[in-house]
């Protein structure tokens, strides 16, 4: 059972997602602050945005993309690869030892062949416009709005009126009141 700001999580799911959540948090922190990567990589798993139209309509721009870090690249495979300090996610074309040629997919001529060292993965998810809510959530002002909100909300849920807050007495006292709470 976690408290979260006067919110208890009970549910075992709800509770394994928690903490899976900030696990999760604090290994991204850790491989982008600490360790100094470009991306994050947490489990073989990292997460991109898409920021051009090259793969229009098969990817759009704000999409958010899962990639999995795999050696298993397959002609027609979408993946994602390093360009000097630019993440560059396009379809595989062509595929020749340890060169792949790739290509966007709303763009009218093939890339320049890359090194199969260069891929960090294969494309395994799109979250449509997941770019979005990523902007929305992490700007200081929502955060703030969001903690706020939280507060507030379970300074309401947990007060109680005056008139409605049942009574303390001790044994000693006599009492009359049925909905007294006795203490010892």
């Amino acid at each position: 059972k976690i408290n979260l700001w006067g919110f208890s999580i009970k549910h075992p799911r709800a509770l394994s997602t928690f903490k899976a959540f900030i696990v999760l948090k604090f290994l991204i922190t850790i491989s982008l602050k600490v360790l100094n990567k470009e991306y994050s990589n947490v489990l073989g798993v990292s997460i991109f945005e898409i920021v051009s139209g090259s793969m229009e309509p098969t990817l759009n721009v704000k999409d958010l993309i899962v990639v999995k870090k795999t050696s298993n690249i397959s002609k027609n495979d979408i993946i994602t690869y390093i360009d000097g300090k630019d993440f560059i996610t396009h379809r595989v074309i062509k595929i020749e030892g340890n060169t792949l040629t790739t290509k966007g997919d709303s763009n009218n001529s093939d890339d320049v062949r890359i090194d199969k060292s260069k891929v960090i993965g294969k494309v395994i998810l799109r979250i449509p416009k997941g770019g979005v809510l990523r902007e929305v959530f992490t700007t200081p002002k929502v955060i703030v709005s969001i903690v706020v909100t939280l507060i507030l909300i379970s300074l309401s849920i947990s007060y109680i009126p005056k008139d409605k807050r049942k009574k303390v007495v001790s044994l000693d006292d006599k009492f009359e009141d049925p909905d007294c709470i006795y203490k010892k």
